[in-house]
C-alpha cells in the first residue's frame, strides 16, 4: 500500500511515522474512550505540526508549509491508523486555519494563523445545529450588525473541538436566502460555552455543544465577504469529507493489520487459523475493501490539489471508505472470534470508531444523494 512520492515527501513521511510510533501510538491506549487534558492536546499538537499536520496546505506566505493536500493525506494516512481521534482534532484545527488562511483579512491571518499553525491554540468549525445537519442553508443562528460591532445568537451541536478550542469560526445567518449566511471569528474569551457529548467511541476528540448567547464581536471579525458563508462552508466540505475518508482508511489498514498478525499465531485444529480458507476469504475482503477506499480518498485530495469543484468525488470517497470500514472491522472481529468482544484486545474499539464515521460531515446518504445529483443534473433534495 504504497505511493509514488518525492525523495523530500519520503523523508517527511518517514520522520512523521517515526515521531508517531514513537510520541503518538502509546497514548492510544493511555486515553482510550476517554477525554485528553487540554494541555497534552497542545503538546501533541506543537510536536505534529513540525510535520505540517496543522496548516500543512496552506501557503508559506501566510506561516504553513505549502504542502500539497497528496501529501497532506498520506501524512494523516500515518496519523489515523495509529491513533484517530488524535488525528481528528488535528485536522479541525487545521480547517479552522485554512479557512481563515483562504478568506481572511491581513489582520486576522496575523492573529489567529501562528498560533493554530504551530499548535500553540486549537481551533474548531461550528456549522451543525440541532435542526440543522447536512442543509447549511437552513442555519438560524443569527448575527446582528450594528455599526461597529456584531451581536451573535444561536446553538451548535456535535462540534468537534469545540470545548477544547480558543478560535471558532461560526457560521451564522445575516440575512435572507443562500446569500444570507456569513461566517465570524469567535474567540474563547468572548464568553461561549461548549459541553462535550459523549459518544459511542472516540470520546478523545470532543465533540461538543456551543452556546453563543448575545456575544458581542467587533465587525472586523467577519471571516470573508459578507454573504458569503454558504460558498465557504460547501468548499471547506469537500476537504473535510477527504480527511474523514482518510479515518476510515486509517481505522481499517488498522484492523487489518490486527487480523492479519491475529491469523497467522492463533491456532485451530493443529494449524494457525490463518491457514484455513474462509479465514483468508475474510482477510482478503478486507484488504480489497481497504485498498479501494484507499485510492477513492488519495484521488479525492489530488483533486483538492487542481483547485477545482470535485463534490462528487470526495462525495464518493467518504461513501465508500466510511462504509468499508465498518465491514472491515465487523469482518476483523470475526477473525478474532469470542476475543474480538474483548476490551483486552483493539479490534472491538476499531469497530464502534468505524461505526462513527458514516454520520458526520454528511451521511452516507447524503453523500449518494450529492453524486445522483451531479450524475443526472437532477437534485433529489
Amino acid at each position: 500500500m504504497h505511493s509514488t512520492s518525492t525523495p523530500e515527501e519520503t523523508l517527511l513521511l518517514d520522520a512523521a511515522e517515526r515521531y508517531i510510533q514513537e510520541r503518538i501510538l502509546p497514548l492510544r491506549k493511555t486515553f482510550r474512550d476517554r477525554g485528553i487534558a487540554k494541555e497534552q492536546l497542545l503538546e501533541v499538537l506543537q510536536g505534529l505540526a513540525q510535520f505540517g499536520y496543522v496548516g500543512g496546505p496552506i501557503s508559506e506566505d501566510d506561516g504553513g508549509y505549502g504542502l500539497s493536500y497528496a501529501t497532506v493525506g498520506l501524512l494523516y494516512e500515518r496519523l489515523f491508523k495509529a491513533f484517530p481521534a488524535i488525528g481528528g482534532i488535528a485536522f479541525i484545527s487545521s480547517e479552522a486555519a485554512h479557512w481563515i488562511a483562504e478568506d481572511g483579512t491581513a489582520e486576522q491571518k496575523a492573529r489567529y494563523l501562528p498560533a493554530l499553525i504551530q499548535g500553540t491554540q486549537i481551533g474548531c468549525v461550528a456549522v451543525t445545529e440541532a435542526e440543522v445537519g447536512s442543509n447549511p442553508g437552513a442555519l438560524q443562528s443569527t448575527a446582528r450588525l450594528e455599526k461597529d460591532t456584531v451581536v451573535v445568537n444561536g446553538r451548535k451541536l456535535w462540534i468537534s473541538n469545540g470545548s477544547v478550542s480558543d478560535v471558532m469560526i461560526m457560521v451564522a445567518r445575516t440575512g435572507e436566502g443562500k446569500h444570507g449566511l456569513s461566517r465570524f471569528i469567535l474567540e474563547r474569551q468572548d464568553g461561549y460555552t461548549a459541553v462535550d457529548i459523549d459518544k459511542m467511541a472516540m470520546n478523545e476528540w470532543p465533540t461538543s455543544e456551543i452556546v453563543v448567547d448575545n456575544i458581542r464581536i467587533p465587525k472586523t471579525r467577519l471571516l470573508g465577504d459578507l454573504g458569503t458563508g454558504l460558498r465557504g462552508t460547501l468548499k471547506g466540505f469537500e476537504r473535510a469529507r477527504c480527511y474523514v475518508a482518510m479515518i476510515s482508511c486509517g481505522i481499517a489498514e488498522a484492523a487489518l493489520a490486527e487480523a492479519i498478525a491475529y491469523a497467522r499465531q492463533r491456532e485451530q485444529w493443529g494449524k494457525p487459523i490463518g491457514a484455513h480458507q474462509l479465514i483468508q476469504e475474510l482477510l482478503a475482503d478486507m484488504a480489497m475493501l481497504t485498498e479501494a477506499s484507499r485510492l477513492l480518498t488519495l484521488q479525492g485530495f489530488q483533486l483538492l490539489d487542481r483547485g477545482t469543484r470535485c463534490d462528487t468525488e470526495t462525495s464518493m470517497a467518504k461513501a465508500f471508505a466510511t462504509e468499508a470500514a465498518v465491514t472491515v472491522t465487523s469482518k476483523a472481529l470475526q477473525v478474532f472470534g469470542a476475543n474480538g468482544l474483548a476490551r483486552d484486545y483493539p479490534v472491538e474499539q476499531l469497530y464502534r470508531e468505524a461505526r462513527v464515521l458514516p454520520i458526520p460531515d454528511g451521511t452516507t446518504q447524503i453523500q449518494k444523494l450529492i453524486i445522483g445529483r451531479n450524475l443526472t443534473g437532477l437534485s433529489a433534495f
